[in-house]
């Protein structure tokens, strides 16, 4: 993969908390905020009032999102409409969480918001000619609010931005007869797999994306060890949604 470098978004993470958590709940957002994802904080006045209804507007964002931090306390259990929130959270089909206890002391639950940004960071690795189904896949990840790196130079930032996505999340290799044959993509794929260590290699991804049976025929054997996912079987669509689906519950270190 060559190019320009684009920027990165990070994740939306929604924080499930009540306002009287604030400053805690503050100190969340800003280690989120360090890791470069977009946290989401905000109080509706209208939930004051004991009659209302949950507002239509919150029930779009949750189902909108999918990454979540639940903030647990004493004020977080008293208050109804916060459980209104994780009990909707929890039901919700493809929502990942992790629960923070702002009761204990924070630093002692700060490995639970890296468990939720582990699944959260992609690294996409394409040749140039694949740009059109890469942008399709970029476009899929980041509407289900991956942080996606792409067309990033390769060089000390490739490599960083490599290294943080094994770190917090995967990389995502779209394997075509052209990626086989580009230079930036065994740059890539060779760095990766030297990072990435033994138990660690889910986090490197295998994609079909062009000539299934021309590229398995011909892959590398580190790469043949590793399973690939087809996207060239099905509607588009649907195999992105498996995909987005086993990156959200597969096992991670």
């Amino acid at each position: 993969m060559g190019g320009q470098k684009s920027k990165v978004e990070g994740a939306w993470i929604f924080l499930s908390h009540s306002h009287r958590d604030l400053d805690k709940v503050r100190q969340i957002r800003d280690v989120l905020e360090r890791k470069g994802h977009n946290p989401l904080i905000f109080f509706l006045k209208c939930l004051e009032d004991d009659g209302s209804e949950l507002p239509d507007l919150l029930r779009r964002e949750i189902g909108a999102r999918t990454w979540f931090i639940l903030c647990d306390s004493p004020n977080a259990r008293s208050s109804k409409w916060v459980q209104e929130e994780v009990k909707m959270i929890k039901s919700l089909e493809g929502k990942v969480f992790e629960i923070v206890d702002l009761s204990k002391d924070l630093q002692a639950e700060l490995h639970k918001l890296a468990a939720i940004s582990k699944r959260a960071t992609i690294f996409l690795s394409y040749a140039d000619r694949d740009a059109d189904i890469a942008q399709r896949v970029s476009v899929a990840l980041t509407r289900a609010d991956f942080r996606v790196f792409q067309d990033i130079d390769f060089g000390r930032t490739i490599q960083s931005a490599i290294d943080e996505s094994l770190a917090n999340g995967f990389v995502m290799l779209l394997l075509s007869l052209n990626s086989l044959l580009s230079d930036y993509c065994k740059e890539e794929t060779d760095y990766a797999l030297r990072k990435a260590h033994a138990s660690q290699q889910s986090n490197v991804i295998p994609v079909l994306i062009k000539e299934a049976s021309q590229v398995l025929a011909a892959l590398p054997l580190q790469l043949a060890l590793i399973n690939c996912f087809d996207l060239t079987k099905g509607d588009f669509e649907d195999r992105m949604a498996e995909l987005i689906h086993s990156l959200k519950t597969r096992q991670m270190e």
